[in-house]
Formats: C-alpha cells, sequence, structure tokens
C-alpha cells in the first residue's frame, strides 16, 4: 500500500519543515541533523520518508552522518516504498561523485529483496529501481560490478524481469546515442556498454524460453507444464520488452523519436544493422507473436539501410518461427507483411531479380494466401504484372 497522509497529519509536515531547513542552517545548528537523524526512527512510514527521500540535503553539513543514515536505511528499512525512494532519489544525486558508497548501499539493499516479497500482478518496484542504477552505472559509468547484477538478474527472468526491463527501458535512447550526428566519445562508449547489457540479458533468456517452450509442447504432467509455462512467459517478456525499446528507440513510430537520436536516415540504418546483427538474430528466436510482429515493423523501418538484409532476415522470420507460432493467422501480420511487399516492390524491386530472392517473396505470399487473407492473395495474383 502506498504511503499517504492527511491534512491533520501535523508529524509529517514538521518532519517536512527540519528538511527544509538542513540545507541553510544545518552546518551552523547540527541540532538539525540530529532531528533528521530522529526522524528516519519514527515509527510512521510517513514520517520517515520526508527524511529518506530528502537526505542529501545533510550532504554539507554533516557528510559522513549522511553516509551512515543511507546505509541504515539499506540495511534495515522495513518499508519498500522509505528505501525506493531513498536509493531512486536522494542517493541518486551522488552516482557519479561517490560510486563506490552508492553502490555499498545498493549492495545492500540488492541482499534484501528476498525479505520484499513480489505482488501477484504488479511491478516490484525496488527491482526496478535496482535495474535502473545498473543502466546508470554500468551503460553510464563503466562500472563492473553493476554487469555481475546483470548477469545474476538475467539468469532468473521470472524473479528479476522487472529489474531487467528497469534496465532496458533506461537505456532506450543510449542504445541509438552512436548514431546522433554530434556524437561524442564518452556516447559512443555508453552506447557500447547498452548493447552488451542488453546481450546479456537475451541470451539467457532465449535459452530459457526454448528450453521451456520444448518442456511445455511435450511434458504430460500439468504441474510441470505449468511450471515451465511461467518461466518460458517471464523470459518472453523480458525478451519482448528489449524489442520494443529498440523498436521505439529507432524511431519506427514517427511520434517516438523524442527519447534519443534514432535511426535518421539509410547510413545510420544500415549502421544499426551491422553493429545489431547479433542481437538481432537473437529476437529473430522469439517464440511470440507480438515481439515477432514489432520486430517485421522494425525491420521495414530499417529497409533503406540494407533492402537484401532485411528482406531475408523478414523471410527467415515467417517461414521459420514465425508459421511455427501461427503469426500468418493474426490480421495484423498479413497487413504487416502486405504493407513490406508493397514497400519492395515501389521502391526496392531489382532485389527481386534474383530468382532465389523472388521465390522467397512467392512463398511468403503464399503463406499468407493459403489461410485466407485477401490481400495477400491478390498481390500473389498480381506478381508477375508488378515485377514485370
Amino acid at each position: 500500500m502506498s504511503i499517504s497522509w492527511g491534512n491533520l497529519s501535523v508529524r509529517v509536515y514538521a518532519a517536512e519543515a527540519w528538511v527544509s531547513l538542513a540545507p541553510r542552517f544545518a552546518e551552523e545548528r547540527p541540532q538539525i541533523v540530529d532531528r533528521i537523524e530522529a526522524i528516519l526512527q519514527d515509527n510512521a512510514p510517513a514520517v520517515r520518508l520526508q527524511a529518506a527521500q530528502n537526505l542529501q540535503v545533510i550532504c554539507k553539513a554533516a557528510p559522513n552522518r549522511m553516509w551512515s543514515m543511507g546505509e541504515r536505511i539499506a540495511a534495515s528499512e522495513s518499508n519498500e516504498q522509505i528505501l525506493t525512494s531513498y536509493l531512486g532519489h536522494a542517493l541518486r544525486r551522488f552516482s557519479h561523485a561517490e560510486p563506490d558508497r552508492c553502490e555499498r548501499i545498493l549492495t545492500l539493499a540488492k541482499d534484501r529483496l528476498s525479505e520484499f516479497s513480489d505482488k501477484d500482478g504488479s511491478r516490484n518496484r525496488l527491482k526496478e529501481c535496482l535495474g535502473g542504477w545498473a543502466a546508470q552505472l554500468y551503460a553510464g559509468q563503466g562500472r563492473p560490478i553493476a554487469r555481475v547484477w546483470i548477469e545474476e538478474w538475467a539468469a532468473d527472468p521470472k524473479r528479476f524481469q522487472d529489474a531487467l526491463n528497469a534496465y532496458t527501458s533506461s537505456l532506450r535512447g543510449a542504445f541509438f546515442g552512436r548514431y546522433a550526428a554530434d556524437v561524442e566519445q564518452g556516447d559512443r562508449d555508453m552506447c557500447d556498454r547498452a548493447q552488451d547489457g542488453l546481450r546479456v540479458i537475451l541470451g539467457p533468456a532465449l535459452a530459457i524460453s526454448a528450453k521451456q517452450h520444448t518442456v511445455v509442447t511435450t511434458a504430460t504432467a500439468q504441474e510441470e507444464k505449468k511450471a515451465a509455462a511461467e518461466l518460458y512467459s517471464a523470459a518472453e517478456h523480458v525478451i519482448h520488452h528489449a524489442t520494443m525499446q529498440l523498436y521505439f528507440g529507432a524511431g519506427a513510430r514517427a511520434e517516438d523519436k523524442e527519447d534519443g537520436p534514432g535511426l535518421s536516415n539509410p547510413d545510420t540504418k544500415s549502421r544499426f544493422l551491422a553493429d545489431y546483427a547479433e542481437i538481432l538474430g537473437l529476437l529473430r528466436k522469439s517464440r511470440e507473436p507480438a515481439t515477432l510482429h514489432y520486430l517485421i515493423e522494425l525491420y521495414e523501418y530499417l529497409i533503406p539501410g540494407d533492402p537484401v538484409a532485411v528482406f531475408t532476415a523478414i523471410h527467415a522470420i515467417l517461414i521459420g518461427v514465425g508459421a511455427e507460432e501461427g503469426y500468418h493467422y493474426e490480421n495484423l501480420g498479413s497487413t504487416a507483411v502486405v504493407k513490406v511487399v508493397k514497400r519492395y516492390i515501389a521502391d526496392h524491386r531489382g532485389i527481386f531479380e534474383d530468382p532465389a530472392r523472388r521465390a522467397m517473396l512467392v512463398e511468403i505470399l503464399q503463406l499468407f494466401s493459403e489461410v485466407g487473407w485477401s490481400d495477400a492473395l491478390r498481390l500473389l495474383y498480381d506478381l508477375p504484372d508488378l515485377l514485370r
């Protein structure tokens, strides 16, 4: 339950007042620091919250005591919202100035994750906070301990999917940092580390997905199938979330270009296809039609970068795992494929002068025509004239 208070919660407002006084007067009046330390030990969560989320206000007056209080919050605070508020607000201000101390406090909090049980159907805010910190420390600052955390979480997506998804969400723009027109070396380095972290996440997730999918489709015991289905779903959720960050971050939708430089021209799209070839190859192994759909739409956006390579990848998805999982039965799937084919015929017809590639195009249209999609059937019927 979220912490709340009303107009008559005078102790909360008193705590807030002490916090407000600290930046201006705590150096001259050490009793203010004493009061803030006492507030952190109050029985009422709403009172403790005022000091925890603003603990940085005593950084000049009593830096050592501030860090001691922070370690005490990380090691013993029983309220998850207070702990998360401290880590995500007050502590964040010191990520560059005091990374070692931040990592020590974060490790204390991370080691207590089992004390805060997940609520069914709701996100775990503490895990999300730690995932965001991992993005900051590893991708943003190159701190190796955060990469170790990512590796640990990636091995168990069912338990840590909130942390893994927070990592990729935090870096939606950074995944494309190296493609900005005015890119600096720091941006390139951050992009490299962000991409490495994504690779660390996707490898185990896809391995778990493949293994559990086999169990789901072959096991006879219902309990075994249920457990496998939960692991499969968690792994695929992480994969889908990562796919969406690349989809939106690339600028595949015109209204989603505010999160970073994206890919604005054929050259950057070509470079992205080369740089992210391994990751795109991993995403093509997903067995979820929703993930494959957005991946195909991402590939459509990337067509100007390398029309032949993109067509080959789309064909592999549709005829391979897409056909196995019934993507061709989806209305959105038919719409997306027809749109891609029409674009190729309009802008890149020449690639189908190759007989093998023309046969691949026919194979795609036949797949969708045979299940009754009229637009695909019409394209297949008109194909000889369209390619003439």
